[in-house]
């Protein structure tokens, strides 16, 4: 039961935060602040640090890591989602919200290791060559904080932040709604790239597809099964079902069961029994694995309750709300 209950936070929480900058100031100048990597991308030369308040694991900050050294440039190129590391530096003085800590040295605390291996990933988006020539473009909704301004969004396969002036314009977006941005690639900085929102336009944004209004209604999706692996922060397997979208995006509704533990359980196994049967048939999807053998039609009640839940969700009545299917 603790287990259903942590991983239903997880599911649900979103990225505000109350942790104590001064304190991890502190810490990077001191001992280090010792964290999470919540994603790497050396082709985007893309890195995100999460700091979690010792005292409360649902408490925590996800930052930006950025270096100017070779050798530190180097190191960050090794790591991977869920390694434990200890960073030293000092926050830069970005107009941003989000924070970006230029990294004067890091530690590996803790490799982590894939209790399913796969091959390493390569995005299908070349960025910034794809978003050059372009003004617009259709984008997924991958994360909003600081009341609009921090944007993150997905195109095609790859992660792209975008600066916001005005956060009026994109607060109320949630994570995995479609849109249309109006945007400028801006010059500083290089890699990763970052788009600026045209906030000169009359419509930067139009929203294509939201996924709140999905909230409470019975649906079916049927797609790839996939699989998040157990890690540091899930203690065991989760599974969901992709959809896929118009312009190459994607997204995944997580696969669950709040009422019952015991039916969440079952739930499970069925999903494990259909991965297992074909258990080598699958691709690295970047955060996630994707079976290529194994589809499912999944139906229930679509759930989304916060703009930053990790994955929408699908809730099921019982293991006979999914019906395996094969490629």
């Amino acid at each position: 039961m603790k287990k259903l209950i942590l991983l239903c936070a997880l599911l649900l929480s979103s990225l505000a935060h109350a942790v104590d900058l001064g304190e991890i100031q502190a810490k990077l100048a001191g001992a280090g602040a010792e964290g999470e990597v919540h994603g790497a991308s050396p082709d985007q030369g893309l890195y995100v640090f999460t700091y979690r308040n010792p005292a409360d694991f649902f408490d925590f900050i996800e930052m930006s890591l950025v270096a100017d050294n070779p050798e530190v440039q180097a190191q960050l190129a090794t790591l991977a989602r869920h390694d434990r590391i200890r960073v030293k530096g000092a926050f830069l003085p970005n107009r941003s919200p989000q924070k970006h800590i230029l990294v004067a040295s890091l530690e590996m605390v803790r490799k982590y290791e894939s209790p399913v291996p796969s091959d390493p990933y390569g995005h299908e988006a070349k960025l910034p060559d794809e978003l050059l020539n372009k003004t617009h473009a259709t984008f997924l909704i991958h994360a909003v904080h600081g009341d609009g301004q921090v944007l993150v969004t997905e195109y095609r396969d790859a992660v792209v932040p975008i600066y916001v002036r005005n956060g009026a314009l994109t607060r109320d977006l949630f994570r995995g709604d479609v849109v249309e941005l109006k945007f400028r690639v801006a010059r500083e900085p290089g890699r990763p790239t970052h788009l600026r929102l045209d906030e000169a336009d009359a419509q930067p944004v139009k929203v294509l597809e939201s996924i709140r209004d999905k909230h409470g209604k019975e649906g079916m999706i049927e797609g790839a099964l996939v699989l998040f692996p157990k890690s540091p922060a899930i203690k065991f397997n989760v599974f969901a079902v992709q959809e896929k979208l118009i312009e190459g995006l994607s997204r995944q509704y997580t696969l669950i069961n709040f009422e019952s533990p015991d039916t969440f359980t079952k739930i499970r196994e069925k999903l494990q029994a259909a991965w297992d049967s074909r258990p080598n048939d699958y691709v690295n999807g970047r955060n996630k694995l994707v079976s290529t053998a194994v589809r499912i039609r999944a139906k229930g009640v679509f759930n989304e309750i916060d703009p930053n839940q990790a994955n929408p969700q699908i809730l099921l009545a019982s293991p006979e709300s999914i019906e395996v299917l094969w490629n």
